[in-house]
């Protein structure tokens, strides 16, 4: 039996899975102990580097304002923490939606399981935080205080006490809770509701039916007492079951639900988070306030002990077009930005050179070819290895991406983690078969769409939306030298998104985001709404079953199949995968506690709010 504790995770797999991490990171970690300093994260590991003239894997470089930074300070409550996002959420009910699109709930709810705040980059940095699925050695007990995994069909969810959900006297929905303690029913309910078994409150359109195969469903949900939720599950898939369960699975009242019918009216959102949502503009904003009641407390640095959260409030602001954005946070109406292209960075460098930065092992965007359609030339994978090698990806590195990207981020990013734990393969280190179709050469893909029977080429549909037609039209230049034409097809954002998630492109569709959640493999499950190639291919079908045996439960094992299955995954050419850029994140020096933190745990979009505080006399000094 495996009996993982919450936090700390049980020492001996602790140890025996984190000395390669620790031996690794060892010269380039932030000590733990200091996090309460604002630090450019520069002086953390390679995978936040912040040197702007610095080419891939370069040193790590400390900036003028870090070095000039003061000892930790004192943290102090009260301000306001407001971020840019350039679309709402597509919906409210995690139920319903993936909870990593459910981006209100990373502050008014919490999973049973979350990444470990002291193992990131303001703490131990054994992990970056940019990468939506932290292993388990970096994870640590939320709503559970421990749990343990029994054989390969069993997992017990010890609930921890002390919890409740927030009281909003201002919310009808708030006061029908009324701040009661958080139980195992409630975590019984809200996962029986997940996978569409709870007989009170059927959810017959369940997310969980577009992500998982039939084989991860639980097969038993028990509360065997006020404390303690036990699941069942198939023999072999206890790994995935515990993933979406632990941290893909929002946990509600019951008595919610059974009022309102779902969670799909965001006012009515009660949960158990360190903030409780107080207004909401449609297309516009959010505004989230301070939970008094919150349980968890600050778990190191100069606040050690201090009651969470810091923050009086968090904003979520929509700001769809990108220069509006910049042009909020250049003069402080937005307190931090992420994914802000190299081009841009150097301009906010210039004009704000008083911003924090981290350089960020970004994820690659593509294209993704239908390849379950026989009638297809590319149904044939030596048409789609055709099609790769007529890509100069060396041209798009170097002129596209100004030298600051990585040939290749899928299936997994170059995060430093997913180095360390044996998920990322170099390019360098890749077969030369595999290595030979990402190198540009287009006399001999327009001889091997010969001796496919298209010589004369033929011409590709591709969905994308405004923001990817850059890139797009790139490889449509590209890819016409070889006789293959993209007719780009743009749509609205939302039409878009209709398109993808139901998966009904009819050619192919252009994607953003690989290689960041890559022990989820949801790019090549079946049955999986991200699989816009529409994969289903035995070999990797097999490599999903390996993993899920271990996932969660052993790092050492799991981990290493991402990076073996890279070499078959790239030769089939069902992505047209382009390099995978470094992107970086910003924020303003009055944000301390902070070294560029995105997501502690799976889907766990902005849920560092509650760790980090304002340093209000220097934001009124700066001017702002």
């Amino acid at each position: 039996m495996l009996n993982f504790k919450g936090r700390p995770i049980g020492k001996a797999l602790f140890i025996a899975v984190t000395a390669v991490l620790l031996l690794s990171l060892a010269a380039c970690s932030v000590p733990s102990g200091s996090a309460g300093a604002t630090r450019a994260p520069e002086s953390s590991s390679t995978a936040t580097e912040t040197s702007s003239d610095a080419g891939v894997g370069a040193e790590t470089e400390t900036s003028p304002a870090a070095a000039a930074e003061s000892a930790p300070a004192e943290p102090e409550y009260g301000g306001v923490f407001t971020i840019s996002m350039t679309s709402q959420q597509t919906g409210f009910d995690s139920a319903l939606f993936n909870y990593g699109g459910t981006s209100h709930l990373k502050q008014t709810a919490n999973t049973l399981i979350e990444g470990d705040w002291t193992k990131g980059p303001t703490g131990e940095h054994l992990a970056d935080f940019d990468n939506s699925t932290p292993p388990i050695t970096v994870s640590k007990g939320a709503l559970a205080e421990s749990w343990e995994i029994i054989g390969d069909d069993t997992i017990i969810y010890h609930i921890r006490k002390g919890v409740h959900f927030g009281l909003n006297p201002d919310s009808e929905a708030s006061r029908l809770v009324n701040g009661r303690e958080l139980t195992g029913a409630d975590v019984a309910y809200s996962i029986r509701r997940q996978f569409n078994v709870e007989p009170t409150a059927p959810v017959p359109n369940a997310h969980t039916y577009a992500r998982l195969t039939p084989e991860e469903f639980p097969t038993n949900i028990e509360l065997v007492d006020d404390w303690t939720v036990k699941i069942t599950t198939q023999p072999g898939y206890v790994g995935a079951v515990f993933y979406w369960i632990s941290g893909m699975t929002g946990i509600f009242a019951p008595e919610v639900v059974q009022k309102y019918g779902d969670l799909s009216d965001v006012l009515n959102d009660v949960g158990t988070g360190p903030y409780f949502l107080t207004d909401f503009v449609d297309n516009s904003a959010m505004t989230f306030k301070r939970n008094d009641n919150y349980w968890e407390t600050d778990p190191m640095g100069p606040g050690l002990g201090n009651q969470l959260p810091y923050l009086d409030e968090v904003k979520y602001l929509v700001l769809p077009d990108l220069s509006t954005q910049l042009s909020a946070f250049r003069v402080g109406k937005v307190d931090y930005m992420r994914n802000i292209s190299l081009d841009n960075f150097k301009e906010l460098s210039t004009s704000n050179p008083e911003l924090k930065y981290a350089r960020i092992a970004g994820q690659p965007s593509g294209i993704a070819l239908r390849s379950d359609n026989p009638d297809l030339p590319w149904y044939d994978v030596k048409v789609r290895q055709a099609i790769q090698m007529g890509i100069d990806r060396q041209a798009l590195i170097k002129d596209y991406y100004g030298g600051e990207a990585e040939m290749i981020g899928y299936p997994a990013n170059a995060s430093q983690l997913l180095k360390t734990l044996g998920a990322y393969r170099e390019f360098e280190s890749l077969p030369a078969e595999v290595q030979e179709l990402f190198v540009y050469n287009p006399e001999k893909a327009k001889q091997m769409l010969a001796e496919a029977g298209y010589p004369n080429g033929f011409t590709i549909q591709v969905i994308l939306q405004g923001s990817q037609i850059d890139l797009a039209s790139i490889l449509q230049n590209q890819l016409a030298s070889i006789g293959v034409n993209l007719d780009l097809q743009v749509k609205e954002t939302a039409v878009y998104l209709s398109i993808s998630n139901g998966r009904t492109h009819e050619q192919a569709i252009f994607v953003d985001g690989f290689g960041g959640t890559p022990a989820a493999f949801h790019h090549h499950r079946p049955t999986d709404h991200v699989n816009t190639a529409m994969i289903d291919d035995p070999v990797v079908n097999d490599m999903i079953d390996e993993f899920n045996k271990y996932f969660m439960i052993d790092d050492t094992k799991s981990w290493p199949l991402i990076g073996d299955s890279t070499p078959y995954v790239l030769e089939q050419a069902w992505y047209l995968v382009m390099p995978a850029p470094y992107t970086y994140t910003m924020w303003w020096p009055w944000v301390k506690n902070y070294s560029g933190e995105y997501a502690l745990g799976s889907g766990h979009f902005y849920n560092f709010t509650k760790y980090i505080w304002i340093d209000q006399a220097l934001k009124a000094s700066m001017g702002y």
